[in-house]
């Protein structure tokens, strides 16, 4: 009866209208135990006849703490830090850490790596750090930065060692001060251990700063070297290195390796090892999209990383499980 009467009241409105509420519960008045109100809400409450279109629910709102879980990873694969776990070893990087690694097992004095910006030197000397055996070897890593002064260089390397240094030692000279690192650098040698330093940024050091890191490889004992510093650099350095003035620099540097830009195979291979790394084995870009970084990025690491982390980014906004080509060429605008 409730149905009849409503749709005999839907016929007297204007088409597409609904009839004034009030009306509707006062024409559902008379029923036995119930008010007109009570069957207006039955009515407003029940469930659409069936074969009725229903509503789609909203979609529930992305939050960014679901980033990893929405692609099913546990780390950030892609992330601007240098965490040797990371560690990719091409034939290049493999063949640049080995000669790194021979030259302070066999007490090379000095030892030099090159590569552009970006190409995996702090990453290389991560891996170092962290594979010498620091029962054997003391090793610390130093910064350089722009147009260092020799003393301010000594200071980097005493201030890594945690050695003591005086309060007025803005009145000591640099000499004073490679004496104090040649008394630790012997002290070391006595104890059966080895100094190793690594010279991140090389190419900012200054003319005097080099001479400096020479004299410093030049500390020995009886037929052996006391310490290894391994160079890193950008290939600029290697430009620099051919004035007269660095021979004797230049002399001393048996072992140099290069790292170059990655090829597209080794960059497919490259992003596959860091999504397993972080959990991930499924593919998640498709070959177009591998080949869109590569010619993008020049097979450069970092810039690979950055354009792979602006590519999950934008299939996460997107909801899209899957990262093509379209999404890199439109991440690429980014870098």
């Amino acid at each position: 009866m409730l149905g009849s009467e409503y749709r005999a009241m839907m016929g007297k409105g204007v088409a597409n209208e609904a009839p004034p509420l009030v009306h509707l519960a006062a024409g559902l008045k008379g029923v036995e135990g119930m008010t007109g109100s009570d069957h207006l809400l039955d009515l407003l409450t029940a469930q659409p006849p069936l074969g009725a279109q229903a509503r789609p629910a909203p979609a529930q709102p992305l939050s960014h703490y679901d980033f990893l879980s929405y692609f099913r990873l546990e780390t950030n694969p892609f992330a601007d830090s240098v965490n040797p776990a990371f560690f990719f070893k091409t034939e290049i990087h493999d063949q640049a850490y080995i000669r790194m690694m021979l030259a302070i097992e066999h007490d090379i004095s000095l030892a030099l790596l090159t590569g552009l910006s970006g190409t995996g030197k702090t990453l290389v000397s991560q891996m170092l750090l962290k594979e010498l055996d620091p029962s054997h070897y003391q090793t610390i890593l130093v910064l350089v930065s722009p147009n260092m002064s020799k003393t301010a260089l000594i200071k980097e390397i005493l201030s890594e060692l945690n050695l003591p240094v005086s309060p007025s030692s803005t009145l000591l000279s640099a000499q004073d001060l490679l004496k104090q690192l040649q008394d630790h650098i012997v002290k070391l040698c006595d104890l059966r251990r080895k100094l190793v330093i690594i010279v991140d940024e090389c190419h900012f050091l200054s003319a005097e700063s080099l001479h400096m890191v020479r004299t410093i490889s030049n500390i020995e004992m009886a037929e052996r070297k006391l310490s290894t510093c391994l160079l890193l650099g950008e290939q600029r350095f290697l430009k620099r290195l051919e004035h007269p003035s660095y021979q004797s620099l230049r002399s001393r540097m048996y072992l140099r390796s290069e790292l170059l830009p990655l090829k597209k195979e080794d960059c497919e291979q490259y992003i596959k090892f860091r999504l397993l790394v972080s959990g991930r084995e499924a593919v998640l870009f498709n070959g177009k999209a591998v080949e869109a970084i590569h010619q993008a990025s020049g097979g450069i690491c970092r810039q690979i990383n950055k354009l792979c982390m602006l590519a999950l980014l934008e299939a996460f906004t997107q909801r899209k499980s899957m990262i093509d080509e379209g999404i890199v060429a439109l991440c690429a605008q980014q870098l």
